[in-house]
């Protein structure tokens, strides 16, 4: 499994909202960049390779979801 940082790899990735795709494809139609929303979650599962602890993290791109795994600002579950 390819690693997210060191020491943390990553189990799976589910996107939350796929439907903004549509909107992008509006934007580029329209070319008005306000009718894009937020873009689209991700919630990543990513296992500490020293321990076995498996964590979730919510983010928007795979930089997004770095920095909060090095910060350990993992989702509640």
């Amino acid at each position: 499994m390819p690693e997210l940082v060191d020491g943390w790899e990553v189990i799976s990735c589910r996107v939350k909202r796929p439907w903004h795709v549509i909107y992008m494809i509006l934007q580029m139609l329209v070319g008005n960049p306000d009718i894009v929303p937020v873009f689209s979650t991700a919630t990543w599962t990513v296992r500490q390779t020293a321990t076995g602890t498996v964590r979730k993290v919510t983010a928007r791109s795979r930089q997004e979801a770095k920095n909060k795994v090095v910060n350990s600002d993992f989702d509640t579950d």
